[in-house]
């Protein structure tokens, strides 16, 4: 009976596989339950207020290395350090470090590590399965304060109140302890290293930025964690996931962030700008030509990027950025892709 099951499952996983899709489209076609001062304004009011970004970025050489080890993150046995993209990565100099997993939250995450270069990388998994889709596309957002004591400010650091999605303190929570203990031995074995926080598309609501939140904010870190040389941060197709003093947060930060959105890759349009999310700045456009486009620095949203193609949304875009196809490996394995998709089935 058992065989069964598992047989009927692998054989119906594209099925799975696109009715997910469909209902991912479903729910961000929904109106957003929002909590924030900005609900009224038009995305298009949202997007182009003036701003002043003092982070570094676009950086489109960093971005084209570290989307490998963002695919990476989607393939099976990542320690092995075998698959396509872990093979690609290595040819740059990465070395598979330790893998971060939370099984109760389907959560997980890679450490990388490049002596030649000296830098740490963090990749995070983006959905991968019904019970992160489910998190990812919670409609309403909380403030860090009331909803999470997680994401609140450090001491030294000000401003407005910063609401973000529930979805990203959830999946932040489920990882960080862990991610902290190993970056802190890495960093103290090699003090003069940067870290990079890479983020995958849909990337449990922008866990990993939020991750490069508590680090950047030292909270919930031991007394003696190193600092590192510098943190940096690159998304690939990450959503809005907070209000405009969240996107003004990051746009202050003396740091490299670079933030990839391909073509009309719909989780760039997510959550809905009238439910007052806002992207920070620092986009690097992936046009329908092939060719990228560093975007305007002086709005939140440079309209003449991936907004242009707002009515174009689709999950085509979302799963392949340049040569990676974040699916590739699961299709290459479908047993572990059902396993991951549908409920966790007894291995033979």
């Amino acid at each position: 009976m058992g065989s069964f099951f598992v047989i009927r499952r692998v054989t119906n996983w594209i099925t799975i596989l696109k009715l997910q899709t469909v209902l991912i489209l479903y729910i961000i076609s929904q109106s957003q339950f929002c909590q924030c001062e900005k609900a009224m304004l038009t995305p298009e009011e949202i997007a182009m207020m003036p701003i002043t970004i003092d982070s570094y970025g676009p950086d489109v050489a960093r971005a084209k290395k570290y989307v490998y080890l963002s695919g990476a993150a989607y393939c099976f046995d990542i320690p092995a350090w075998t698959c396509p993209y872990c093979k690609k990565s290595q040819s740059f100099g990465y070395e598979f470090h330790s893998q971060i997993v939370n099984k109760e939250a389907n959560t997980l995450a890679f450490i990388a590590v490049n002596k030649d270069l000296k830098e740490i990388v963090v990749s995070y998994r983006g959905t991968l399965n019904m019970q992160n889709l489910v998190q990812d596309t919670h409609p309403s957002i909380v403030s860090i304060e009331a909803g999470s004591t997680s994401l609140e400010r450090g001491k030294k650091s000000k401003g407005p109140e910063i609401w973000v999605h529930t979805g990203m303190i959830n999946a932040t929570n489920s990882l960080y302890p862990e991610v902290v203990e190993k970056l802190g031995k890495l960093l103290k074995k090699h003090p003069d290293f940067d870290v990079v926080v890479i983020g995958e598309p849909q990337p449990r609501r922008g866990c990993s930025v939020a991750h490069s939140f508590l680090l950047k904010e030292e909270l919930g870190l031991p007394k003696d964690f190193p600092t590192p040389k510098s943190y940096s941060y690159f998304g690939y197709g990450t959503p809005r996931v907070g209000n405009q003093a969240y996107a003004d947060y990051w746009n202050a930060q003396p740091m490299q962030i670079t933030r990839v959105i391909n073509k009309a890759d719909f989780a760039a349009y997510t959550p809905s700008a009238l439910g007052g999310y806002v992207h920070n700045g620092n986009e690097l456009w992936i046009m329908l030509t092939g060719g990228e486009k560093v975007c305007s620095k002086m709005v939140y949203e440079d309209l003449s990027c991936a907004n242009s193609l707002a009515a174009l949304s689709n999950v085509h875009d979302h799963l392949h950025y340049w040569d990676v196809h974040f699916l590739s490996c699961a299709g290459a394995d479908p047993v572990a892709t059902a396993k991951q998709f549908v409920i966790d089935m007894p291995s033979e």
